[in-house]
């Protein structure tokens, strides 16, 4: 009976150890950023929301489910720290926390 129960043990300790390190491999940390457009490729200003800062005159590619246009508000979803966006939309001005607005308005003056 011990040997069993030393198999079942190591045979689960095992399985906890990979599932444990493909969730650390496979998880990563994602950044929100919201952004005003100024034409339909470049957003004027885009704000991070875990630290409000704001990059000026950020590329943003067209695809299929994302085609901006000039004054439209997005959302970007970045996983490296808003260096390249993996998922972007376009939202409505109400979409937006309100303090990131106010962080947009500013920049408009």
């Amino acid at each position: 009976m011990n040997k069993k129960s030393a198999i079942l043990l190591i045979g689960s300790l095992v399985v906890v150890t990979l599932a444990v390190a493909a969730l650390l491999l496979f998880s990563t940390q994602k950044s929100t950023y919201y952004g005003y457009m100024k034409s339909s490729t470049t957003a004027e200003k885009v704000i991070s929301e875990k630290n409000q800062e704001i990059t000026e005159n950020v590329k943003l590619e067209s695809t299929q489910d994302f085609k901006p246009k000039k004054g439209d508000f997005v959302k970007l979803i970045s996983n490296d720290d808003g260096k390249t966006f993996y998922k972007k939309t376009v939202v409505k001005h109400d979409d937006i926390p309100h303090g990131l607005m106010m962080k947009i308005h500013e920049m408009e003056m």
